[in-house]
């Protein structure tokens, strides 16, 4: 299947360069260069994913965003976006937007995401809680909180049982940071991020046996390799 994508950008050379990247890994793109033009753009084009700047001539990306969910509840947004305050990140949370990423970014982490988005709506379902997970030698039973090592039972927090699951979920794929934090607390910030670092330790050392993996990609997430 080839996913559609919107891409919502004012800024030519930019714009050129994502929509070529992007073309490079199969995603068909539709480039527009104001907000004026986006509904019909997304009525046109059927887009499975949006890529929004906020800053466009006429009628900015929040505006544009308010009118797409007013379209779509689920289609993914994701905010490209030099605005990088507080009140700004919110806003663009507020106004329906799935993700935000500030400017610059690396075309790497851009894919990440978009690749995580796309599998949260077109993928594989989210893990079930009665449901058992099998890597290996490992069995993961979020009912029970348990991970089952070939050497030991080990409990779970409850925290832990969700990222873990995110993981299972998206095994042998990117997991963007942003995304985990969001799936996991509802919010970005320093504190989450710094116990999102503990957590993933944690499971990383549960998995040291085998040849399961939790990969960190240094500014883009994580990969859980498993067998």
């Amino acid at each position: 299947m080839r996913y559609r994508i919107l891409y919502i950008e004012d800024e030519l050379i930019l714009g050129q360069l994502v929509t070529e990247a992007l073309q490079k890994r199969n995603y068909d793109v539709l480039q527009i260069t104001n907000g004026f033009d986006a509904l019909k753009a997304y009525r046109d084009f059927a887009p499975h994913l949006c890529l929004l700047d906020v800053m466009l001539p006429g009628k900015d990306g929040f505006d544009v965003a308010r009118q797409l969910r007013a379209l779509d509840s689920r289609v993914p947004i994701i905010f490209l976006t030099a605005k990088v305050q507080v009140d700004d990140v919110v806003t663009g949370f507020a106004t329906g937007g799935n993700d935000y990423i500030r400017k610059p970014f690396s075309i790497d982490e851009l894919l990440a995401r978009i690749n995580t988005w796309l599998s949260e709506k077109h993928g594989e379902a989210a893990p079930q809680d009665q449901e058992t997970y099998k890597a290996g030698a490992y069995t993961f039973i979020p009912a029970q909180q348990v991970l089952t090592t070939p050497h030991e039972t080990i409990s779970l927090t409850h925290k832990e049982c969700v990222v873990l699951g995110i993981l299972f979920n998206h095994r042998n794929k990117i997991v963007s940071r942003d995304y985990l934090q969001q799936k996991v607390w509802g919010v970005d910030t320093i504190y989450n991020s710094r116990t999102l670092d503990v957590y993933i330790n944690r499971l990383r050392k549960h998995f040291a046996q085998g040849q399961n993996r939790i990969l960190t990609l240094k500014g883009v997430g994580y990969k859980f390799i498993t067998e």
